[in-house]
């Protein structure tokens, strides 16, 4: 008879060590301690959120008010005077949309291929530290 345990529970301890490795390693990085410090900010300030819709959704706004105030300078829309107050902010605020959907694109962090599940938990084989903003413009300017 073996003395020793079954070798998966060692491996399910060796997991666990794994995991609790990874865990402090991703608590100690800046991205972490930032989202704790506005997280509770914003407890502390009454849970006010301004957080922008993903790139896609903004794109798609901004490109269906530029598309309307093209359509107000048509010449038989622009006649009314209303519609040639409004066809001015409404390109403004498209284009003001467009400019925040392309940086915010170019700027968000990359999935890695996906994320893969191990044990219930997301794994990825990225830095926890994340993308620094110099590897984000090098990315952006490589062209991927």
């Amino acid at each position: 008879m073996p003395s020793s345990p079954p070798p998966d529970r060692f491996q399910r301890e060796i997991d666990d060590i794994i995991r609790l490795a990874e865990r402090r390693l991703e608590h100690q990085s800046f991205s972490y301690r930032m989202k704790r410090s506005t997280r509770r900010l914003g407890n502390a300030v009454g849970g006010f959120q301004l957080r922008l819709p993903p790139a896609e959704t903004l794109g798609g706004w901004a490109l269906a008010l530029l598309l309307l105030g093209w359509l107000m300078t048509l010449p038989f829309i622009g006649a009314n005077p209303l519609v040639r107050v409004l066809w001015q902010p409404v390109m403004a605020l498209g284009i003001i949309l467009l400019v925040l959907a392309i940086v915010s694109s170019l700027m968000r962090g990359r999935n890695g291929g996906g994320s893969r599940m191990w044990r219930g938990e997301r794994m990825s084989y990225a830095s926890p530290y994340g993308e620094s903003l110099l590897e984000k413009l090098r990315r952006v300017f490589r062209g991927r």
